[in-house]
């Protein structure tokens, strides 16, 4: 799987796209395109790649990834069972590139701070779910609308959005797609790869083959272009994994070390405590009394 640039499918019509997908399951490559993209899901689990950021998703959840910033969303294995219903996703995304209201409008005194919002998007953004909240309706709002109402609610999405910090960055730095076309093919079949295989035995020298490079050249170009070693990239896909097996509450701690690709409990329980501060333990019982508070 590359790297791809999308064209977003927009109607002449339309100032920017909007729609809402029901689907059995995302299915995406690693990519990036020049407009900005707020992704709202309202049914839908599983991990997210953003720039040099891991992380899962969950219903409610509001992102928004910045113009050029690579991504990727990509369900967990079971949604690409039989099993699942038809309907199993449900998100919307909203794609809008930054001037789509003219070259002057970030300019303007009024829209200082969802300039500043645009800029801060190239880290890439999860919002609070207070804020998802607060735009849940205007979000849901866009859908089928049009005429000048339809620019209104974009408008007030952003305003309520670019209000104070209700948000956190995702990505260490500011991350736009820099890749060269051979980097693009090399970067996405590297991706596609672990994201499929994290929970099996993996070689650097099998990595590094896929990506056409030897070892030592491949260390090097992954933590140049991540900002993290690939043993730490992949123990955070491995990890993040784990911690959705262990909030399902379905499995021992020792089933959820061995199904999310590590070979002894002990190294597990180490690096879930140099990722996520506490034991896996501790997460699963800081996860339950968060629920009994809800």
């Amino acid at each position: 799987m590359k790297l791809t640039y999308k064209q977003t499918e927009n109607r002449p019509e339309n100032s920017f796209l909007a729609r809402q997908d029901r689907l059995p399951c995302i299915e995406q490559n690693w990519h990036f395109h020049k407009e900005l993209e707020l992704i709202y899901f309202i049914k839908s689990t599983g991990t997210r790649y953003v720039g040099n950021s891991i992380g899962n998703f969950a219903p409610g959840e509001l992102y928004l990834i910045g113009s050029n910033v690579p991504h990727l969303f990509k369900n967990h294995k079971e949604y690409y069972a039989d099993k699942l219903e038809d309907e199993a996703v449900d998100l919307v995304v909203i794609k809008f590139v930054p001037d789509f209201l003219g070259d002057g409008f970030l300019d303007l005194a009024e829209s200082k701070k969802i300039q500043l919002l645009f800029q801060r998007a190239n880290m890439g953004l999860k919002f609070s779910n207070a804020a998802s909240y607060l735009v849940h309706n205007y979000i849901l709002g866009l859908i089928g609308n049009q005429g000048l109402s339809r620019v209104i609610g974009l408008l007030q999405i952003l305003d309520i959005l670019s209000v104070g910090e209700n948000y956190k960055t995702l990505c260490s730095e500011v991350i736009t797609n820099t890749y060269s076309k051979n980097e693009k093919d090399r970067m996405g079949r590297v991706i596609t790869f672990l994201t499929e295989n994290f929970d099996k035995k993996i070689e650097l020298e099998e990595v590094a083959a896929i990506a056409y490079m030897t070892p030592n050249a491949f260390c090097r170009y992954f933590k140049k272009r991540t900002l993290k070693s690939f043993t730490q990239y992949l123990n955070e896909i491995r990890l993040r994994h784990a911690c959705k097996l262990l909030i399902e509450g379905e499995m021992q701690i020792a089933t959820v070390c061995y199904q999310s690709g590590f070979n002894t409990l002990t190294n597990f329980n180490r690096q879930f405590k140099n990722l996520m501060k506490v034991t896996p333990s501790e997460y699963m019982e800081k996860y339950n009394k968060s629920l009994m508070s809800n």
